[in-house]
């Protein structure tokens, strides 16, 4: 049984894979890393999550929270994770983190990565990564006179603007193209032939909806994911952090998790 730390275990992602790890055989929750304020909004974790398998240190302490652990799995904000990774590089430990909104997120995990694995990826869900992963060889077959247009819809408290999700789509097809990103459309401003333009929604509960559609001449070709609850993303990030415990060091993507290389551009 691996025994996990959670980063960000008190937010809407922390309590998903509090209740998916409650079923599950191979996993605990041994602690979690949190910011004061959240405990002391929620000081009792147990009646926060409903999460009572085992006893879980909760702590503002990075460090604490990461001795008991396997591997730590983070989805805090940006702070949180400048914190947790300062603490990771005196003690350790393979990591999984769908933290958002981090500049040159890989150079500041490269330092960890030279010692243990690390899984870091915008969206943990099975479905957003085969997206991630036809992303590229559609817009390959779309041809350069095809548009691009990307439409993300999220809950009206997410922080980042435009998603993670939204922002590796468009890598990954400006990546295979060459085309350059564009975030949003200003009044009266015209569409610059060859960009791929996102767009974003944000509105009530919604966990998440992409849209990406190619126009051809005479057509549209859409692909796009709904996460009907959070449990997608928390279902991956456990598929994560089985892989992570056992690979070598390195930086990996959830497409090396799932064996989804081939398709990747």
């Amino acid at each position: 049984m691996s025994n996990l730390c959670v980063a960000g275990g008190l937010g809407r992602m922390g309590r998903a894979i509090a209740s998916l790890v409650g079923t599950h055989d191979d996993f605990s929750i041994v602690s979690v890393f949190e910011t004061e304020e959240a405990l002391k909004a929620s000081p009792d974790y147990a009646a926060a999550t409903g999460y009572r398998k085992n006893a879980v240190i909760a702590t503002s302490d990075a460090t604490r929270a990461l001795q008991p652990c396997d591997v730590v799995i983070d989805f805090s904000l940006p702070a949180g994770f400048a914190a947790l990774t300062e603490s990771l590089r005196g003690v350790p430990r393979p990591l999984v983190t769908g933290t958002t909104g981090v500049d040159e997120k890989d150079a500041k995990l490269a330092p960890l990565a030279a010692e243990v694995a690390v899984v870091s990826a915008p969206n943990m869900s099975v479905g957003v990564n085969i997206v991630f992963a036809l992303a590229g060889l559609v817009a390959e077959l779309a041809g350069e006179g095809s548009d691009i247009e990307i439409v993300e819809t999220h809950h009206r408290t997410k922080k980042d603007v435009p998603s993670g999700t939204a922002l590796e789509i468009a890598r990954r097809i400006a990546r295979s193209t060459g085309r350059s990103i564009a975030v949003g459309r200003g009044a009266g401003a015209q569409k610059r032939a060859g960009d791929v333009f996102i767009h974003s929604l944000r509105m009530g509960g919604v966990a998440g909806e992409h849209e990406v559609a190619f126009s051809l001449e005479g057509e549209v070709l859409k692909i796009d994911h709904t996460a009907l609850s959070r449990d997608c993303f928390a279902a991956g990030a456990l598929r994560a952090a089985e892989f992570v415990e056992h690979a070598p060091p390195g930086i990996y993507s959830m497409l090396d998790v799932l064996k989804l290389e081939s398709l990747e551009r």
